[in-house]
């Protein structure tokens, strides 16, 4: 009668070995009675935020070295899966998936939510992150004399772009239709 914990309690059964899980849980909360393994837990009907229980005393909570966040665990993970993250972005500053696969921390530098931009002038456009990465040389402005963009004048990499005649910038001699890089680019 009572708790699973009543008898395994480490003095008159085994009890909760180290290394296990942190909680004040009951046992059958995870464990049958007829196997330690596999454990489970169904957390369909836990009511209130991961972090209520997630908060290294009742339950495991975020490890050393977290991304630091006051957000909810749901937000980036499954109850089902921890990994992968299933965070999705809903800030109008955000650019867009980008083509190659990012890490958090390559737009989060310092680990946390704020965004470290490369070059925080140009922020929150493509410039914020790629002006180091921007070559003058294939951004022609003038013919004549012969000119190029600055990272500044295409700070947002989508808008179109034209080449004028001579630096009256009255005369169009070649126009680009429409954006010239996307985040979703190969080429970019």
């Amino acid at each position: 009668p009572g708790t699973c914990s009543n008898c395994h309690n480490g003095i008159i059964a085994s009890g909760k070995p180290q290394g296990h899980i942190v909680t004040s849980g009951a046992c059958d909360a995870c464990h049958t009675t007829v196997a330690w393994l596999p454990a489970s837990f169904d957390h369909d009907n836990i009511t209130g935020s991961c972090a209520s229980c997630h908060n290294g005393l009742t339950a495991t909570g975020k490890p050393t070295g977290h991304f630091t966040t006051a957000r909810d665990c749901g937000e980036c993970h499954s109850s089902n899966f921890w990994m992968p993250l299933t965070f999705v972005h809903t800030s109008p500053g955000y650019p867009g998936n980008h083509r190659t696969a990012l890490q958090c921390t390559d737009c989060h530098g310092g680990n946390a939510e704020a965004v470290t931009w490369a070059a925080p002038a140009y922020a929150p456009d493509c410039a914020g992150c790629h002006a180091p990465d921007f070559r003058p040389g294939s951004h022609r402005k003038t013919i004549n004399p012969a000119t190029n963009y600055t990272a500044s004048e295409l700070r947002d990499c989508s808008g179109a772009c034209h080449v004028y005649t001579d630096s009256s910038l009255t005369t169009i001699s070649n126009r680009r239709s429409g954006p010239e890089h996307r985040v979703s680019d190969g080429g970019f």
